[in-house]
């Protein structure tokens, strides 16, 4: 694969530039790759142009991901793993030797009297060890509760978008009952021709708006944007679901939400027009995270693609950053009992039964699902046939980089 775009990433008050680069591993693929992903052994070398430094002398820190929010809290001070003198030299260039480092995630400290330059950078990230933390019962839990779903009717009903609908194929909104009589669905864009057609579900984000397919775009596709409860075209002005009702397993909203998930599989699975061998399951952010829970209860995918997904390793995530789990905690306080009620919603936990093809896109500065939860998820899949893209510079808006949905798309079509 080539790529021919240059991408400038403004991360906080720096600019950092690199030519556009890719570098193509075994299992993943860097895009923009400036080095500061490393995925080869000790010892490392951090050589990088630091775009607005100037040529001089720095204090340069590491400090490790899972310490930054004791240090925002004032809990404990940042876990320091390396402390040196770095110089930038000609041409915002910057070479520093960082020697031996546990496979992880990291924030850089570049700073002198004048400036702090800071970013993050990641080590052996298959390395990276979350190992899942399920209860027990966590898939009787789920067999009980896919079983209450399956005792639900289907009955969707069908409201025709004239506005989004031609010759090649007709749009719809679409609503349908889900666990616990609560209304699921989506808008979804059907070929007008007879005959049978790959599927594409796509689950939305935290909150995310609605968007409605070219209808000419993909005329031999049905195309399938997912809205579970409350979110979607059934959002009405809300914007927390993170927290609610965390009472309980059975009360939690993403009990809900992931049985929407498994319904929209039931639902495309309905459809004449539907090639029950051709599922394939996308999403970004939370909707990553259905995509991933997705491909683990539903047999029926064939291939599945995360980019940032959310909901993975809930207690490391607290350690990382503020949001989500501090929303969480200030409505239901931090105890063991919540932790492990929480495990049953945890989609590395849902990870090893993920057994299809999946690809799996993440930011290197992500502040929002950063990159240690990615990797929680990732390196319990359970296929064989699974690979990861990174594009250092990015935060958490994946769906805004160029390189990213051709790269998931041919995954998506060959992956078998």
């Amino acid at each position: 694969m080539t790529f021919n775009k240059s991408i400038l990433t403004a991360l906080a008050t720096v600019l950092f530039f690199s030519s556009c680069t890719v570098t193509d591993l075994r299992t993943g693929i860097i895009i923009q790759d400036n080095g500061w992903l490393m995925t080869g052994d000790a010892p490392y070398t951090l050589k990088t142009v630091v775009k607005g430094a100037k040529e001089g002398n720095y204090e340069l820190k590491l400090v490790r991901d899972l310490s930054l929010m004791d240090e925002q809290f004032g809990k404990a001070p940042a876990q320091v793993v390396l402390e040196k003198d770095a110089c930038v030299g000609p041409e915002d260039s910057l070479i520093v030797e960082l020697g031996n480092l546990e496979p992880g995630f990291y924030q850089l400290r570049l700073g002198n009297a004048d400036t702090t330059f800071t970013w993050n950078i990641g080590i052996k990230p298959e390395d990276v060890v979350s190992a899942p933390d399920s209860q027990p019962d966590f898939d009787s839990f789920w067999e009980e509760t896919f079983s209450e779903l399956a005792q639900v009717p289907l009955e969707p009903e069908y409201t025709k978008l004239d506005e989004y609908s031609n010759e090649y194929r007709t749009c719809y909104e679409v609503r349908y009952k889900s666990f616990g009589g609560a209304v699921s669905g989506g808008i979804i864009s059907i070929p007008n021709e007879d005959g049978k057609y790959p599927v594409s579900v796509d689950y939305m984000g935290y909150g995310a708006p609605v968007f409605y397919y070219d209808p000419s775009s993909a005329p031999k596709r049905i195309q399938f944007l997912v809205s579970v409860r409350d979110q979607g075209i059934f959002k009405e002005g809300q914007e927390r679901w993170i927290d609610r009702g965390l009472e309980s397993r059975e009360t939690f909203y993403y009990r809900g939400a992931f049985c929407d998930v498994r319904r929209a599989i039931e639902f495309v699975l309905s459809l004449d027009k539907a090639d029950a061998a051709d599922i394939t399951v996308t999403g970004e952010s939370q909707g990553g995270a259905f995509a991933t829970v997705a491909a683990a209860v539903s047999p029926e995918v064939r291939a599945a693609s995360a980019a940032v997904p959310f909901l993975g390793d809930y207690p490391d995530y607290a350690k990382i950053v503020w949001w989500p789990m501090h929303e969480v905690f200030g409505t239901k306080p931090q105890s063991p009992e919540l932790m492990e009620m929480l495990s049953y919603f945890d989609v590395k936990n849902f990870a090893p039964k993920v057994k299809c093809p999946y690809i799996m896109a993440f930011g290197l500065q992500d502040p929002t699902c950063p990159p240690h939860t990615n990797f929680a998820i990732y390196n319990n899949i359970g296929s064989s046939v699974k690979q990861w893209v990174c594009v250092p510079t990015c935060g958490h808006a994946m769906w805004m980089e160029p390189d990213w949905p051709p790269i998931r798309d041919a995954f998506l079509e060959f992956a078998q």
